[in-house]
């Protein structure tokens, strides 16, 4: 894979986005990548985006301040890390109003049978017995409270 470099301003703050070493070396004929990026240029590392657990958020106050490329995501910062700009996801906790929303969101988008229990931990409905382990299909019939096998399948 290709390495990746930034633009960066006299500060280190980067500029625009990410660019790959094969269109800079065509930028830089000249120069040596051997000996590192051109002059006003940082290698870029990317980190996978997290996954948020149930009642956590991106830091929506975070994405903007230090370049120009987050229009489109907040919680993104690009940021300086032994010599190289990363990718930096800031993740907070919601607060108990948001999660106390979502919970109610939840309940209505997806109201479980009249035997499941809404689990807040989870942010879920839980049926009374757990579904089946053996990965085949089911469907909870609420009349008999049981996992029906479902046929053909």
């Amino acid at each position: 894979m290709s390495k990746l470099f930034i633009q960066v301003n006299e500060s280190n703050v980067p500029q625009g986005h990410p660019a790959f070493e094969y269109n800079l070396k065509e930028c830089f004929p000249e120069h040596d990548f051997d000996s590192g990026p051109p002059s006003g240029w940082l290698e870029f590392e990317r980190t996978p985006e997290p996954k948020l657990n149930v009642y956590e958020k991106f830091d929506d106050t975070k994405g903007s301040e230090n370049c120009d490329a987050f229009e489109t995501h907040n919680g993104l910062t690009y940021e300086l890390v032994d010599g190289k700009i990363k990718d930096t996801w800031h993740v907070i906790p919601m607060t108990d109003e948001e999660k106390t929303k979502k919970q109610e969101q939840a309940k209505v988008d997806y109201g479980g049978p009249e035997s499941w229990t809404f689990n807040e931990e989870t942010c879920e409905w839980d049926p009374p017995i757990a579904y089946p382990s053996d990965g085949k299909p089911y469907v909870w019939n609420d009349s008999t409270s049981s996992w029906d096998l479902v046929e053909g399948e």
